[in-house]
């Protein structure tokens, strides 16, 4: 896809804080800790999580057929890697930093090669362009997937994403995400550790997480055209801290469609006055 991340304001940004995670922050980490992590983001999971987060991402995928998988925000393809070694998975995978970008060309060069598994450039503010990128594919999706990603957008920018899940996806495809549950124990902890975070973090990238309420997303995702809605909390606490895993079924694909129109950048804010 074309990358026009330097015209789009926060991804240049976001993508260097990414980049800047991959290649320092995670081996000074990994050394202070003394683990054998192979991969960034190794750190963030232990196995029994990283099992059972794939049984809920594959719930109900065909196992009979070659599968067209999406994915939002692999990293160094945690999730990426147990479905191409599990399932017969065809997986174009979309990432903002390079640097994890070039993790996933160094741990699965087999795969690409054998056109299993297609790392992707994406700018964080370019729904328009991720599309557009899929086009000739438009509709043919089994399945898109993003974990522990849309923690870090607000719901506007989540929105936009599930538009694009409705023009990728075909009838009966599925949708599945994580969110930030803003409605559990592990979630009033968090809020609280990032109070601080806000107001040093706000103008810039920051991982703080912006926390999804339920009733918004039973609300919005049957206007898209999804249908069969799955919103659980994960476990409370520990390394599952506050996830509110959500699977949904796309049954009507016009919805989403018809919005697709929409994701064009539309210019000035609306409520600014005029000269």
């Amino acid at each position: 896809m074309t990358d026009n991340s330097n015209t789009l304001p926060g991804t240049a940004d976001l993508r260097a804080f990414f980049d800047d995670y991959v290649q320092r922050v995670f081996p000074e980490r990994r050394s202070k800790a003394g683990a054998d992590w192979a991969w960034p983001g190794d750190e963030w999971v232990d196995d029994a999580m990283r099992e059972e987060t794939y049984r809920r991402i594959v719930a109900g995928l065909p196992t009979d057929r070659v599968v067209q998988v999406v994915e939002i925000g692999p990293g160094a393809g945690k999730y990426t890697e147990l479905l191409l070694a599990r399932t017969r998975a065809e997986i174009v995978a979309y990432e903002l930093s390079e640097a994890f970008l070039e993790v996933l060309r160094q741990r699965f060069p087999s795969e690409i090669s054998a056109g299993r598994l297609s790392p992707r450039p994406m700018a964080w503010t370019d729904n328009e362009g991720l599309v557009r990128d899929y086009e000739a594919k438009l509709g043919q999706a089994d399945l898109m997937f993003g974990i522990d990603v849309l923690y870090f957008m607000d719901f506007q920018s989540v929105f936009v994403y599930l538009v694009s899940a409705a023009a990728m996806l075909k009838l009966g495809g599925r949708f599945y995400a994580t969110f930030a549950d803003g409605t559990s124990q592990s979630g009033w902890d968090r809020m609280v550790r990032d109070l601080g975070r806000h107001s040093a973090f706000d103008m810039g990238p920051c991982t703080r997480f912006h926390w999804m309420d339920k009733a918004l997303l039973e609300f919005v995702l049957p206007k898209l055209g999804f249908s069969n809605l799955s919103l659980e909390r994960g476990p409370d606490g520990g390394l599952d801290i506050a996830r509110l895993y959500v699977s949904a079924e796309l049954l009507d694909p016009a919805p989403g469609r018809a919005l697709l129109g929409a994701l064009a950048p539309a210019g000035d804010s609306t409520n600014r006055r005029s000269n």
